[in-house]
């Protein structure tokens, strides 16, 4: 896995594992993430909600938003915004390769 600036990539899924308009809770590393994959792209953010702490990873996706399970926020699973709110979620690049889907974090 390639490493630069402290970052690692880790693959974290089939390319097929995650069915469109789902999200999965799944290990980066140390890290768990949110993987979601809204019209065939993914989207990965920090599992823990900046709200409250729900597991992301958990929720449902809704339209093109990812919800949290615990009070119903909802994110861009692209990008971590959450409208209405200052917190985001902490959102983190994405590539599908050849062998699968990678996520990086540092």
């Amino acid at each position: 896995m390639a490493s630069s600036g402290g970052d690692t990539w880790h693959r974290v899924a089939a390319s097929d594992e995650i069915a469109d308009g789902s999200v999965a809770m799944v290990r980066a590393g140390a890290k768990l993430v949110a993987l979601c994959r809204i019209d065939g792209r993914y989207g990965a953010l920090d599992n823990a909600c900046p709200h409250a702490g729900g597991p992301l990873g958990q929720g449902t996706i809704e339209g093109k938003r990812l919800m949290c399970p615990w009070h119903g926020r909802e994110y861009d699973p692209m990008t971590g915004e959450c409208d209405g709110y200052a917190e985001s979620a902490t959102a983190y690049p994405v590539e599908v390769r050849d062998d699968g889907v990678y996520v990086r974090v540092e």
